[in-house]
């Protein structure tokens, strides 16, 4: 898909972070969006950037409610006629607890948002995206979908989901010989909002301060990675040398990764206390 011009794009969690910014470059390249966000302010704060009414339509819902995600889908048909791209970027996580630690609802939570969410957006879309010459599935998964990170069992659970389920998803696009190219995307850390809306804990500016040297990646170069991935019909995607360093580690020793990661998981803790 080399040119977006004039092809249906949709974002999820387009409010902040990676999905504002591939929300406005998707418009620098001609592209319409269909834009979604949890949080209506942030959501029309980017409409406001982009400032082109005629080429954005967007609707503020949760994206774990199938039933909400299914009428965005058909609406979205009704209002562009078609759709090219989804990018299922929406997706929370929680304050460091331990497996045990951590609530059920939590779970539910989290995995409702960025896995379900992952999956509803991707069924709700793949009926239309078929009927394109090529279309694409763009689900943000993360380095933790690579591997378990400490302490934030339930983001891995969900991480790894997306890439499961992305990767399955594009070998059967393959098999039946469709247009629909699906890309799993593995940031490492990006600047984003993620950290500051953490779930069940408010960080302080010193704390934060300290966690940003540790998100070496920001969202316009992410956001860069993710549609330089959709015009060369990429599969996968690791995006961040701490992305890249972390998965060639797995490659190469699992004792070497489990050492480091513990080392690493006891930094993130000592901040965050």
């Amino acid at each position: 898909m080399k040119n977006l011009n004039n092809k249906v794009v949709v974002i999820t969690g387009a409010g902040s972070g990676i999905g504002r910014s591939l929300a406005i470059k998707m418009h620098e390249s001609g592209a319409l969006l269909a834009l979604n966000d949890f949080n209506d302010k942030t959501l029309e704060e980017t409409v406001n950037i982009i400032d082109n009414v005629n080429k954005t339509y967007c609707e503020v819902f949760d994206v774990s409610k199938k039933k909400d995600f299914d009428q965005f889908a058909k609406n979205v048909i009704k209002h562009f006629g078609k759709v090219d791209v989804i990018i299922n970027n929406a997706g929370i996580t929680i304050g460091s607890f331990s497996a045990i630690e951590t609530t059920i609802e939590d779970y539910e939570k989290v995995v409702g948002i960025n896995m379900w969410g992952m999956i509803y957006g991707t069924l709700a879309f793949l009926p239309e995206l078929r009927k394109q010459k090529e279309s694409s599935v763009v689900n943000i998964s993360s380095v933790w979908g690579l591997l378990g990170s400490p302490y934030q069992s339930a983001y891995s659970v969900s991480k790894f989901g997306i890439r499961g389920f992305s990767e399955a998803l594009a070998a059967e696009e393959l098999c039946n010989n469709s247009g629909v190219v699906v890309t799993s995307i593995h940031p490492g850390g990006v600047k984003t909002n993620i950290v500051r809306n953490i779930e069940g804990k408010k960080l302080s500016e010193e704390q934060l301060k300290k966690l940003d040297v540790h998100f070496p990646t920001t969202a316009n170069q992410t956001a860069d990675k993710i549609i330089n991935a959709i015009k060369k019909k990429r599969t996968k995607v690791i995006i961040g040398k701490d992305a890249k360093f972390m998965y060639r580690l797995t490659r190469f020793s699992q004792r070497l990764t489990m050492s480091f990661i513990v080392n690493w998981a006891k930094k993130m803790m000592k901040i965050e206390k």
